[in-house]
């Protein structure tokens, strides 16, 4: 599954969102992302990220679960880990 994501140019973190309510931020607090896959919602605070996209073998249902339970195994990539 290709997701939507947002790279900070602060610190290179990746960040998606999982579910509609969502929110995620990088390590240097610099971007958020929000909505899942139902709406968009970024923000940053000094510099714009970069649109990009993370390829990953899981589906929405997993992603969703992800979040829901706090298992945290998704929704942020730090820069070496892709």
């Amino acid at each position: 599954m290709t997701i939507y994501a947002y790279q900070c140019q602060e610190c290179n973190d990746i960040v998606f969102s999982r579910a509609r309510h969502d929110c995620r931020s990088c390590s240097c607090g610099n971007l958020f992302v929000d909505g899942g896959f139902d709406y968009a919602r970024i923000g940053y605070k000094k510099t714009p990220p970069i649109h990009t996209t993370v390829s990953l073998e899981v589906g929405r249902q997993e992603l969703y679960d992800d979040w829901n339970f706090g298992e945290d195994k998704f929704g942020l990539v730090k820069p070496g880990e892709q």
